[in-house]
């Protein structure tokens, strides 16, 4: 059965089939029945569905009839070309704005969400890194019942304290301000 390639505009989707329909510009606008598209990892492990959008452009395998056929993926134009052309850089930008970006050859991850960063965990989280960890915010609250410091303490401001402060030394209650 002869197979022929040809381009078009996603027109509809349907997430639970993994499937959608195209319009045909050579075709004057002829819109393609269903058409599968392919998935990686559709059994054991499993993947949400890699879809196209409404409106991107794809490249789709029609029989010769122009009726079945399979979606080969997005492709990009002149008029919208790819974010990142870096090998080896991984990229994502969300339609909200929000990036995810790893450069493999300066070994640096990059998150920037637009709106609200969750991160919940089951068990213990610990963070190391080799340099100083800095964080900046207006505000900050620790919602946690003790915090430890092992090292030295270095506050610039003003410190209040509701309850007792006690110094294992004993010279905190002691001296006169």
């Amino acid at each position: 059965m002869p197979t022929q390639l040809e381009y078009g505009e996603v027109t509809a989707l349907d997430h639970q089939t993994c499937r959608l329909r195209v319009r045909l510009d050579d075709r004057d606008g002829v819109q393609t029945y269903w058409l599968n598209i392919p998935q990686r990892n559709t059994q054991g492990t499993q993947r949400r569905p890699l879809m196209p959008e409404i409106g991107e452009q794809v490249a789709v395998l029609l029989d010769a009839d122009g009726v079945g056929g399979v979606c080969l993926g997005g492709i990009y134009s002149t008029a919208e070309p790819p974010p990142v052309v870096d090998e080896d850089t991984e990229f994502v930008r969300y339609s909200d704005g929000t990036v995810v970006a790893y450069d493999r050859v300066a070994g640096v991850m990059r998150l920037e969400c637009v709106g609200e960063l969750s991160l919940k965990c089951g068990d213990k989280i610990t963070i190391e890194a080799n340099e100083s960890i800095l964080v900046k915010a207006p505000s900050a609250t620790l919602d946690v019942q003790q915090v430890r410091f092992n090292g030295n303490l270095l506050v610039r401001g003003n410190i209040h304290a509701n309850g007792t402060v006690t110094d294992d030394g004993g010279n905190s209650n002691h001296h006169k301000h």
